[in-house]
């Protein structure tokens, strides 16, 4: 959250401006929820590329105030190929020889993997102070 944050009350914004960064007496969770502006919803739209089809894709995910959580951060959801040679292993234990050279051509062009699963998935930022989740 900075001083161009629409997530934050305009005095907040002005404060951070004139100080030059957010104030250190102001770093509890409960603080930063109090300088939050009052909000609906908040609309995120992705638009990206199919690998597949080259066709264009869109997704949207629509937020309220109570999917905000001080102190936390979305998850990585992108992994290096590399990290996951144990799955591709498996999967060519399974298929035939005749496959498998077919296969090794193509994991060169792709070095990154998704894991859809992640995508919702927060972690604590560095530091602590964070909100308490409850549940």
């Amino acid at each position: 959250l900075n001083e161009r944050s629409p997530l934050l009350k305009d005095s907040v914004r002005e404060k951070i401006k004139k100080d030059g960064g957010w104030d250190a007496q102001k770093n509890r969770y409960q603080d930063i929820l109090a300088s939050l502006a009052d909000f609906y919803r908040i609309r995120i739209t992705f638009k990206g590329t199919s690998a597949v089809s080259n066709a264009s894709i869109f997704s949207q995910k629509i937020y309220t105030i109570e999917d905000l959580y001080v102190g936390y951060q979305f998850g990585q959801i992108f992994y290096e190929r590399e990290r996951w040679g144990w799955i591709r292993r498996l999967w060519r234990s399974q298929k035939k020889t005749k496959e498998e050279s077919v296969d090794d051509a193509s994991d060169n062009d792709e070095k990154l993997m998704l894991d859809k699963r992640l995508v919702h998935d927060i972690l604590p930022q560095q530091g602590g102070g964070q909100e308490p989740i409850e549940g």
